[in-house]
């Protein structure tokens, strides 16, 4: 019977420190970049046999705290990219010179608050996420 006691305090004690720990990262937006226009194949209009799996070595999240957009690459290569309003301006823009698994900040600082698109060009194909600024 103290075995089980012991072992329910023990459980409880990290039930609580893992409540704590992912408040402590609620912060923390995934933007999540999907491909929104494919590179031409040949400069023709018809089907492939096989779809293309067109994705990005990117994570990028929005972090509310410092606001800045937090960016990990895990090949290397350039990665132009542009933030737009939702009024489609052109609000920033720059190229990533990732050398593989490097984190990058983008800061956010002269944006109001808003909905924003975070665009990115990899392999010819461009690839846009959303995120909002809420402060």
């Amino acid at each position: 019977m103290n075995l089980k006691i012991k072992l329910l305090a023990i459980m409880f004690v990290f039930a609580l420190q893992s409540i704590a720990m992912w408040s402590a990262t609620t912060s923390l937006c995934p933007v999540t970049l999907q491909c929104q226009q494919k590179p031409l194949l040949g400069n023709s209009h018809r089907p492939t046999k096989a779809p293309a799996n067109y994705s990005i070595p990117l994570t990028v999240y929005y972090d509310e705290d410092s606001k800045q957009l937090l960016v990990t690459s895990f090949v290397e290569g350039e990665y132009p990219y542009f933030i737009y309003n939702d009024s489609k301006d052109l609000i920033s823009q720059d190229i990533l010179y990732a050398n593989g698994n490097n984190n990058y900040c983008i800061t956010l600082d002269s944006c109001d608050k808003g909905s924003y698109n975070f665009v990115v060009v990899y392999n010819g194909c461009v690839f846009m996420g959303t995120f909002v600024i809420c402060e």
